[in-house]
């Protein structure tokens, strides 16, 4: 049995994780493994972690030793591997299946005893309770502590669904939140404005998204404000409409008449439309007609140079028998044939 001492300043509150803590590490001890000469020293408070993001868990022997040699577990539930540093080298084959690819050991400081365990691509079901165990031949001990996890989420994403019961309803969607988060719309003197609609439920990834809508009267009027709040993380994210009187149905004939426009505005858009599209049919239509007679005025230009071509063919060929007639009987040739007849008949 293990006697400790309490003095009374530490008879003060303490948290029920702090005390899960004290009590696991209490239950696992055995009496071989007690040293008053080495300590495993790990990370003193609760570590808070941000989704997507990474965390480090650092771990080292007091007075420091080289731990090279020794084996180094981080672990989760004391049977749950996390990470597994054994005859000097890592084991990720022993890890569980959810952290596998997500941790990286640096051990620049191991033969000083300090090794950090590095986890990436922070999840929600990654928080809990964590610990580091140094085991060697003659010495055994370890370190506890708790991890937890929160989601600031995306910015609201806001939308105007219409006229409705009198007023003006308003939606707003927002993701990536952890904890469930607290929503709260409120009217331009900070009371609050209860929902019409509100939704907050888990995702794929364990994340919360939320969808809530409001409907805002003409007694609101000025600015309407919408809150998202991690109560973890103490942050919240407020987004604020402003909405201007106009917008809000009345009985003032003035209010009716424009309501009464923006009612008028679809039919007048399909109008336009409609005209817009008969235009482009009529143009398109004149571009069909231009190209068909550019069309036709090339084939006539083709047509013609065709004709051409010929002729040209004909007076070339026309004007080489011609020059062939010429080679073959030269001048000179006749007139000698005639004089030779002349002398002939003299004699």
């Amino acid at each position: 049995m293990v006697d400790l001492p309490v003095s009374l300043d530490s008879l003060k509150p303490v948290s029920l994780t702090s005390s899960l803590v004290f009590l696991m590490h209490l239950l696992l001890l055995q009496p071989g493994e007690l040293s008053s000469e080495v300590k495993v020293l790990g990370p003193e408070y609760t570590i808070l972690a941000l989704v997507g993001e990474e965390v480090e868990f650092p771990c080292h022997l007091w007075p420091h030793l080289d731990a090279q040699q020794m084996e180094i577990r981080w672990f989760r539930s004391h049977t749950n591997v996390v990470h597994l540093y054994q005859e000097q080298q890592e084991l990720p084959d022993r890890q569980m299946q959810v952290f596998r690819n997500r941790t990286k050991l640096v051990k620049d400081d191991i033969a000083s005893g300090s090794v950090v365990l590095q986890l990436h691509s922070i999840v929600p079901s990654d928080k809990g309770i964590y610990g580091c165990r140094f085991l060697s031949d003659n010495f055994s001990g370890e370190a506890l502590w708790e991890l937890e996890v929160a989601g600031l989420g995306s910015d609201p994403h806001l939308s105007l669904e219409g006229f409705k019961e009198g007023g003006i309803q308003l939606r707003l969607r927002s993701s990536g939140w952890y904890p469930k988060p607290k929503v709260q719309w409120r009217d331009h003197q900070g009371q609050c404005l209860p929902p019409e609609f509100e939704a907050i439920v888990w995702d794929a990834q364990g994340l919360f998204s939320l969808e809530t809508s409001v409907v805002v009267r003409e007694g609101a009027l000025s600015n309407v404000s919408l809150s998202i709040q991690n109560l973890l993380l103490s942050q919240k994210k407020e987004f604020v409409v402003q909405i201007a009187d106009v917008f809000l149905p009345g009985a003032s004939p003035w209010k009716s008449a424009f309501v009464a426009t923006l009612a008028a505005l679809p039919p007048l858009l399909l109008v336009l439309a409609a005209l817009a599209l008969r235009f482009l049919q009529k143009q398109r239509r004149c571009q069909e007609k231009l190209k068909k007679q550019a069309e036709k005025r090339q084939e006539k230009l083709t047509a013609e140079l065709e004709k051409l071509q010929t002729e040209l063919d004909w007076r070339r060929d026309e004007g080489q028998a011609e020059c062939f007639i010429l080679a073959s009987h030269p001048p000179g040739e006749g007139i000698q044939a005639a004089s030779n007849s002349t002398t002939t008949l003299n004699a």
